[in-house]
């Protein structure tokens, strides 16, 4: 997965940067793992992270894997199993060629001051292709890629809560 992120800080100074994780989504117990490297622009600062999120309790733990910390965080949007009634469909498209194509259903999906137009495979498995998220508070956009994918986890360990975690508050 990468994610290309711009936004304007609350003291009004812009921010952006790049960022590339493998990825791993258990839908069957709701969680979802991503491990990589952020890339801030244009410093070219980088910074390793691990992002734990649990839907079925609500907690995400954010770990940076250069310090060791741990942050504990309630998951304040809800997050998409998939794509909500309320969404509105807006295109297909096929991604890959040959043998190997996969069909993309685009949906825009509205909440609060934030849209996102959100590309997950039409054949009832929806697996996320792509997604793009703008907002207004803070002003942030997102661009979102999936790429490699399998149809299993490849680490079960990335959803396994580090030791710094357990006590965290």
């Amino acid at each position: 997965m990468s994610i290309s992120t711009g936004m304007i800080l609350p003291d009004g100074k812009p921010y952006s940067s790049h960022s590339t994780y493998n990825f791993s989504y258990d839908s069957d117990r709701g969680l979802v793992a991503m491990k990589g490297e952020a890339i801030s622009i244009p410093d070219g600062q980088k910074s390793h992270w691990w992002i734990i999120e649990n839907m079925k309790d609500g907690q995400t733990y954010t770990i940076d894997q250069d310090s060791k910390k741990c942050y504990k965080s309630i998951i304040t949007l809800k997050p998409l199993y998939c794509i909500p009634e309320t969404a509105v469909y807006q295109y297909s498209s096929t991604y890959g060629y040959g043998d190997k194509q996969i069909i993309g259903d685009t949906w825009l999906i509205a909440k609060d001051e934030a849209i996102m137009y959100f590309t997950v495979s039409n054949d009832g498995l929806c697996i996320p292709l792509n997604g793009h998220h703008y907002s207004q508070n803070p002003a942030t956009v997102n661009s979102t890629t999936i790429a490699n994918f399998v149809p299993k986890i490849l680490d079960p360990s990335a959803f396994d809560i580090p030791e710094e975690c357990k006590n965290t508050a």
